[in-house]
């Protein structure tokens, strides 16, 4: 295994909080290790809802994209993350909301420009593993699904001297991997809710019937970081405007959260270092 020190994670986000919610115990966990992490986040999230009940809409709208960029640096400096990038994106809002033609919207950014864009991260950084959403963004945001897109054909544009020259020397990136809810989680995480007497956390919604869950079997690495679970937290509270107190992993005791609830999973989808599976570590198999 190649020293930590020498590794680089760079994840592709659709919003801010996206990276906290899916990894933020991973992020952490690579900061400790002397792993260089860093998240791109493609849009300002915008036109999310704004659920801070100390941040009034019509005071607070105007300036939510300022306010979610402010979010998403004070999380990942909670995380430990090294680099902080924008693509620079305006949010699409929900699928099939009139937002997803605004002209200035992730959904309707030229493809070709995304990607370039990307390239260009990827050349600079140079990372080893790269991790984004999987064909449906997890669950369905077209920011989510762009911004898977843009993320694979990058990776693999990256490689290639005759793709988006003047954007920096080729580099192949060794490992992506996509972002995963197993749906054994999801059961989890209702048949705790019901144990301790609360309303699911997924309303009246079956486990099996989320929209952002992935089939078990799809899972391929499981990073398991109790230790950093209570900075994941930390940096959940640092997106204020869009995460309060009812919110899973802050409703439950630090203690529950860190036995049961600190394992963050993945689907590898491309390697070119041998790989085992099931995987614990998203680095296995990146030796000298």
């Amino acid at each position: 295994m190649a020293p930590s020190s020498e590794l680089r994670l760079l994840t592709v986000h659709a919003h801010p909080d996206d990276e906290t919610i899916t990894m933020g115990a991973t992020l952490a966990q690579c900061a400790d290790r002397g792993i260089s992490t860093a998240v791109v986040c493609c849009t300002d999230g915008q036109l999310a809802t704004i659920y801070a009940t100390d941040m009034p809409e019509e005071e607070t709208r105007p300036r939510l994209g300022e306010i979610r960029r402010e979010e998403l640096r004070a999380a990942c400096a909670i995380l430990g993350v090294s680099d902080v990038d924008f693509l620079g994106y305006h949010d699409s809002g929900m699928a099939g909301a009139e937002s997803n033609n605004d002209p200035v919207a992730f959904w309707r950014a030229p493809l070709d420009e995304a990607i370039g864009k990307l390239v260009a991260h990827i050349r600079r950084f140079r990372p080893h593993v790269v991790v984004t959403y999987d064909a449906n963004g997890g669950y369905g945001h077209p920011d989510h699904v762009q911004a898977h897109r843009a993320t694979v054909l990058a990776v693999e544009a990256a490689y290639l001297p005759s793709m988006y020259p003047g954007t920096g020397d080729p580099w192949r990136v060794s490992k992506l991997y996509y972002t995963a809810f197993p749906l054994r989680w999801a059961r989890k995480a209702a048949d705790f809710a019901a144990q301790a007497g609360r309303p699911s956390p997924f309303g009246d919604t079956a486990p099996e019937d989320l929209p952002f869950v992935t089939r078990d079997e799809l899972v391929t690495t499981v990073v398991a970081a109790p230790d950093q679970m209570s900075r994941k937290v930390a940096a959940l509270r640092a997106h204020h405007s869009q995460i309060t107190e009812d919110f899973p992993f802050l409703s439950m005791s630090e203690e529950v959260a860190r036995e049961h609830f600190s394992d963050e999973y993945y689907q590898l989808v491309m390697s070119h270092v041998p790989v085992h599976l099931p995987e614990t570590d998203l680095f296995a198999g990146l030796g000298d």
